[in-house]
Parts: structure tokens; C-alpha cells; sequence
């Protein structure tokens, strides 16, 4: 991308590593390309800073009001990791109704045992949380195995995609409906830890709880409660409020439980998309036209 900026008319400096602090040479620069600089600068330090164009799509980390408040644009990566995070709920899901976890075990054991109480998705209903990108492309593979998809969400937008649309203030009186409830909401303070206790017991009995949005989302307490006590069939977790996840937390030994590391984002074509995105911007920036994906 480098090249290609400076094609643009820009003068480029690499940071090669984000939590060393910029310098005063840096911190006049008029567009930063970051994925976590703030969390080592302060907005008021850049003394130009004009336009920011994030490498993430999720907001809650990132100083939006001082920036508002500087009249600097943000603008995120919405867009690159809508269909690899799609493809990775729908392989968790089958990993957990095709109980893929046994056969490997017996696999390792050199085993043989069938199971007959392998379940289906055709015939289930999803709720899934935010109408956004991820949960328009989530519905579309899930309703390609008749799977009934509600989306459920502040805005609405997008509703065509799905089943039915919902607010979200409505789902706790409808979470009972769902054998599977797929959580891809921002973090705020009206979501932070939307599921609790309360709200994994108005969960359908022996349902299933996907994360990939934010780990804040979820209290892990309550996971924990809802997976041992049987509440839940399952749950596949990508996202914590801490990470990595305590190598101490009890969740790990949960057989129900289905842990990764914040991988579901990733795919072969994500160089490639965020490319295109970010040197798409930095066109429209230098020549004044409208920037996408602002927030």
C-alpha cells in the first residue's frame, strides 16, 4: 500500500510498531492508518491530524468524541471481515449439531462409536444480534439450510435479509424462540454484559450461544453458570472481555464450552479487501471527495 500512497501524492512514514509512541515528526502528520495507536497517543498530541482510517471495524476502543471534537474524520474497515466471520458461525455451529468434537476425540483413541443424535439446521430458528454486514452475511448462509433468521437491532436497516426484524429492547421476551442466538452488536454501554444471568436464563433450554463480536458483551460468569448447569448445549466464544482468556478461568474445561482467539476475522482474501478500502479513502481524501465507512 505504501507504493501506491505515495503515487497518491503522499508522504509516507512507517510505525512499524504501534506501542512505541509516535515521535514529533509523526504527530504532524495530516491522515494516520492505525489499528490501535491511541491506546499510546493522545488525540490532542497530533497537531494536523485530519482524517483517520482505522484497520478494525469495532469502535469501543477508539476516542471518538475528542476526535469528533477536533473535527477529524474516522473511518473504519467495514466490510473486510463480514464473510470470513460468517463462514466461522455457521463451522461453529455444525461443529457443535454435527458433535465433530467426539469424532475427533475418537479419532485421537483410534475408536469407533456412532451417534445418532446428530441435529439438523434445517428447521431451526437464529436470532441474530446486529442487521449490520456480519449479520446479513451470517443470514445468508444460515438460510441456505432453511434455517429461519430474525435480526435483531437499533436500526432496522438492512431487515430485507432476514426472516423478521426486531429491536433489540424486544429480545429478552423473545430469546425463548431461539435455538440459536448469534451476538455480532457493537460494545456500549447499553450492551455491556447484555447477557447475564438474566438473560441466559430467558434463553431457550438447550440453545446455543455464539460471540463474535466483543467479549464486554457477555459476562463469563453467567456463561459459565448457563454451560454447566446444562441451560445452554453450547457455546462458541471468540471474543473476552480480557485477552487472552485467563489460563485459569474454569470455562476452558467446560466440554460444551468452544473457545478460540479472537480468530474468526481471518481469511485468505484480507490483505487483498483492506487494500482496496484503505487506498480507496486515501484517493477520496486527497482529492476531496467523500470518504466511506465514515463513523
Amino acid at each position: 500500500m505504501v507504493d501506491e500512497a505515495q503515487k497518491m501524492g503522499y508522504d509516507v512514514i512507517l510505525h512499524e510498531n504501534e506501542k512505541v509512541p509516535l515521535n514529533y515528526e509523526e504527530l504532524g502528520c495530516d491522515v494516520l492508518v492505525q489499528l490501535d495507536m491511541f491506546s499510546h497517543n493522545k488525540p490532542e498530541d497530533f497537531r494536523n491530524l485530519k482524517f483517520v482510517q482505522a484497520l478494525m471495524v469495532g469502535t469501543d476502543k477508539q476516542p471518538l468524541e475528542k476526535l469528533k471534537s477536533m473535527n477529524v474524520m474516522y473511518s473504519s474497515l467495514k466490510g473486510v471481515f463480514d464473510k470470513p466471520i460468517a463462514e466461522f458461525v455457521v463451522m461453529r455451529i455444525l461443529d457443535i449439531y454435527k458433535h465433530i468434537r467426539t469424532f475427533e476425540k475418537e479419532q485421537k483413541e483410534h475408536s469407533w462409536s456412532k451417534r445418532f443424535d446428530l441435529l439438523e439446521l434445517s428447521g431451526k430458528k437464529a436470532a441474530i444480534l446486529g442487521m449490520g454486514h456480519i449479520g446479513v452475511e451470517t443470514a445468508k448462509r444460515l438460510r441456505a439450510f432453511e434455517t429461519c433468521c430474525d435480526g435483531f437491532s437499533r436500526s432496522l436497516k438492512n431487515a430485507e435479509a432476514f426472516d423478521n426484524a426486531y429491536k433489540i429492547d424486544t429480545l429478552k421476551e423473545k430469546i425463548c424462540n431461539y435455538d440459536i442466538v448469534i451476538v455480532s452488536i457493537p460494545l456500549t454501554k447499553d450492551t455491556y454484559h447484555l447477557f447475564n444471568d438474566d438473560m441466559f436464563r430467558a434463553m431457550k433450554d438447550g440453545s446455543v450461544f455464539i460471540n463474535i463480536a466483543r467479549g464486554g458483551i457477555q459476562c463469563e460468569d453467567a456463561l459459565y453458570n448457563a454451560l454447566k448447569s446444562g441451560k445452554l448445549m453450547a457455546a462458541a466464544v471468540d471474543v473476552f472481555e480480557k485477552e487472552p482468556l485467563d489460563p485459569k478461568s474454569p470455562l476452558w474445561d467446560l466440554e460444551n464450552f468452544f473457545y478460540s482467539p479472537h480468530n474468526s476475522f481471518c481469511g485468505d482474501k484480507n490483505d487483498e479487501t483492506t487494500a482496496k478500502i484503505v487506498l480507496d479513502n486515501l484517493k477520496a481524501f486527497i482529492e476531496g471527495r467523500k470518504i466511506n465507512n465514515l463513523i
